[in-house]
Parts: structure tokens; C-alpha cells; sequence
């Protein structure tokens, strides 16, 4: 790609892990919580919003204590917390959005390094071919090769201490198991999901019109917890681990026997510390997603601050032209920035004191009030509109750059100040 003069041209890099030549195929990965603020801004695009809409789950959903005695359910899902999608229809419903609108789509290519100059960003692929552009984003994750143009090296990753066994399955397999046909079955209208806490961890079942899946944290094991979705280990290996690591309810022990060979990852959860500046020096590259600011799962927030990322960085840089000219693109990516910084700080740390609560709870008073079993998050962060925020913000934020002077975010929570 060579820098247009009147329409400036934007390279995406995104998820180095799944390196397809055709669509992504439909057996990798689980299901993705994707919250309100991310539904309501695809939804600017009809056939995404239809192609979701279809692929949702609609959950009842049961919450149990870890040994798996019932507090709570059937609920159904709170109206804050979202849309439950797998992550393969997701990733095919983008996919097709992006064809759609005939958006240039390379499988199949990794990147070597990016660069940059005053004029134009770039990537060299390890196949020696240099592609070009006005403006690059590194959407590649939490180990996004872009770090070493943003910031002149790799920040520090380190482990969690934890990782999360992962699998979904074809849901005859699990019904196949008469204890979890007879419970779980779900009916034409309703999908069945049920939730096992404990004070240090959880488990998850699904049980969707065609698939079954599940997932627990647990402490990481060196010897199977990775960061990939092609190493599995067996059912027999997972259930190993459960019981080791205390008494789980029978029907996520029944759910984890059911599964078949070289279904279950144990996904090992990093964390790396959130950085203010997500640009490069000349302003060629943004990163965005988990490479900008990565959330562990327990978040159920990583998605979903991607979506409104995208939206929101779109909406700048085209405001940016729009008001300023196509030289002020770089400006347009830094005002994104700024925009995003506060926001996505916030919700990290309400994320974690929300995972932390909801361990904590009282099952005695849950029986007593089944609405105190809900997790889900606050009304200031699913009233957002990133792109509505980024064109009542964008003068404002645009101006302060400009002018050296300090701006203030108002899509956070009132009071907090974003301290790296």
C-alpha cells in the first residue's frame, strides 16, 4: 500500500496467532462476552448487527457454589451485562463485514517490525515484503511487535499466576452424558449456562443450540498452560487439575469428561502494565486492542474496549481530516489517545474489584436476594458511546494537544486519575 494524496490509506495488523488462508475455521475458540457499548456501536453496521444478532446466546443461567449446590436461577441475563457470542462467529461475522465493504484482507502474514517515517508508516513481513501506508494499526496483541517503535522497547510481560482451561465442542457430545442431557438440555428459545465460584476461582458451562463449552481458572501449570489455541491436553489431564485444586460440581466434572481430544487449551494469563502513550514518535502507528492495553478475562472487558477502540480511533482520524486537512492525521490518532487513556484505566481497575467482590459474596444472603449474585458493571461504563464521545470531545482534545494544555475525560468514573 502507497500513501494516497487525497484519501489517506490505513494498514491494520491484528492477531498474529491465527495465521488463516481462508476464513477462519469454525472449531477455535470459546465464547466472548461482548458489552453494550460494543453491540450498540456495530450496530451501525446492519449486517453485523444481524449476523450477531443470530449468533447470540440467550442464556438462563444457574449459579452454584463450587461444589455445585444451587444459590441462584434461573436468571436470565442482566441488561447491562451484554451479548455471550463464540468467538468463531464473531470472528466470521467481521469477516464478512469487512468483504462486504471490500476492505484488502492478507492471511497468512507476519509481520517483521514496523517503522516509520515523517510521511508514512510501514511493515516489513518476514517474507521481505514491505507494505506502506498513512497511517498503521497494530492490533496484534498483548505481544505486538509495534512496542518497539512506540516506546524503543518490549515492556515488561509477566505472569498472573493463573490460567484458564478453555473448550467448546459440538453439544451432542455432551449431551451424550444422561445426567447433563436431563439438566442442560437446551430448549428452542434458551441456552443454559451455569456459573461454579469459589473464594479463588470459577467454572463456567454453556449449553448453546449447537455447541457446548466451558471454562475454569485455575493456578497456572508450567507443564500445559501456554499462550496458544493450537496446544490442548486431554479431558483426563483437565479433570487431574480440577480435582487437585478442590471439590468442583459434578456437572462441570460430567461437562470436562464429555469433551473431546484436542478441544481443551489452557490459556496462560499475562498482564503487562498499562502505558499512557499508544503511538509511535512520528504518530504513523496506533496500537489498539490488547496491544495497546490488555485485559485479563476476568475483566469480560477485553472485547469489548477493542470495539469501542476501533470505533472511536476511526471516528478521530476521520474528524481530523474532515476539520484540519489530511496532514493533521497524526493529530487525529493522538486525540484517539487521550480520548481513550482514562477510560480504558478505569475499567481495568473496577474490573479487578469486581472479580474480587464476586468471590466474596455472601451465598447465605444470595439465597435470600438472588439479584446480589449479579457481576455485572456500572451504568457509567455501558451508557458510553465511543463514537458519539469522540465527536463532542474531539475540538476540545484537539485544541489542548495543540496548545500544550491539559484536558479532562469525562467517560470515566467521577474522581478517578489514571496514575501509570
Amino acid at each position: 500500500m502507497t500513501p494516497a494524496k487525497t484519501r489517506p490509506t490505513v494498514l491494520i495488523y491484528w492477531n498474529p496467532e491465527l495465521q488463516f488462508k481462508q476464513l477462519p475455521p469454525q472449531s477455535i475458540g470459546d465464547f466472548i462476552t461482548i458489552g453494550p457499548t460494543a453491540i450498540n456501536a456495530l450496530r451501525r453496521w446492519p449486517s453485523i448487527a444481524t449476523a450477531l444478532d443470530k449468533v447470540a446466546y440467550k442464556p438462563d443461567i444457574w449459579y452454584h457454589k463450587q461444589d455445585g449446590e444451587l444459590v441462584a436461577g434461573p436468571m436470565p441475563p442482566h441488561p447491562n451485562f451484554g451479548r455471550m457470542i463464540s468467538r468463531p462467529a464473531l470472528h466470521q461475522a467481521l469477516w464478512h463485514a469487512l468483504e462486504a465493504e471490500n476492505v484488502d484482507i492478507r492471511c497468512n502474514t507476519k509481520v517483521k517490525r514496523y517503522w516509520e517515517t515523517e510521511d508514512e508508516g510501514g511493515v516489513e513481513l518476514e517474507n521481505g515484503n514491505m507494505l506502506r501506508a498513512d497511517m498503521v494499526i497494530a492490533a496484534d496483541g498483548i505481544h505486538s511487535k509495534s512496542w518497539t517503535l512506540v516506546s524503543g522497547k518490549e515492556p515488561e510481560i509477566y505472569p498472573s499466576g493463573l490460567a484458564m482451561f478453555r473448550a467448546a465442542f459440538p453439544i451432542e457430545h455432551a449431551l451424550a452424558d444422561p445426567s447433563l442431557r436431563a439438566k442442560w438440555t437446551p430448549t428452542a428459545e434458551r441456552d443454559k449456562m451455569g456459573f461454579f465460584l469459589s473464594p479463588t476461582s470459577f467454572g463456567i458451562i454453556l449449553f448453546g443450540q449447537n455447541t457446548a463449552s466451558w471454562v475454569w481458572q485455575h493456578n497456572e501449570n508450567p507443564e500445559t498452560s501456554t499462550e496458544s489455541w493450537a496446544a490442548t491436553l486431554s479431558p483426563e489431564d483437565a479433570l487431574k487439575q480440577l480435582v487437585a485444586e478442590g471439590h468442583w460440581g459434578t456437572d462441570l466434572r460430567a461437562l470436562i469428561a464429555t469433551t473431546p481430544q484436542n478441544h481443551i487449551v489452557d490459556w496462560r494469563l499475562m498482564r503487562r502494565e498499562l502505558k499512557r502513550e499508544w503511538g509511535s514518535p512520528k504518530g504513523r502507528l496506533m496500537q489498539i486492542g490488547d496491544a495497546a492495553h490488555p485485559y485479563l478475562p476476568t475483566t469480560v472487558n477485553g472485547g469489548t474496549q477493542a470495539i469501542e477502540d476501533g470505533v472511536s480511533l476511526a471516528r478521530c482520524l476521520r474528524l481530523a481530516i474532515d476539520k484540519h486537512g489530511s496532514s493533521a492525521l497524526t493529530g487525529g490518532a493522538k486525540v484517539h489517545n487521550l480520548l481513550r487513556i482514562d477510560r480504558v484505566a478505569a475499567i481495568e481497575t473496577t474490573g479487578m474489584e469486581r472479580t474480587k467482590k464476586h468471590r466474596q459474596v455472601d451465598f447465605e444472603q444470595v439465597k435470600k436476594n438472588p439479584e446480589l449474585i449479579r457481576n455485572e458493571p456500572a451504568q457509567w461504563q455501558i451508557e458510553h458511546d465511543p463514537l458519539a464521545y469522540a465527536e463532542e470531545r474531539f475540538d476540545e482534545c484537539f485544541a489542548c494537544l495543540a496548545n500544550g494544555k491539559p484536558f479532562v475525560n469525562t467517560n470515566k468514573p467521577e474522581g478517578y486519575v489514571f496514575a501509570p
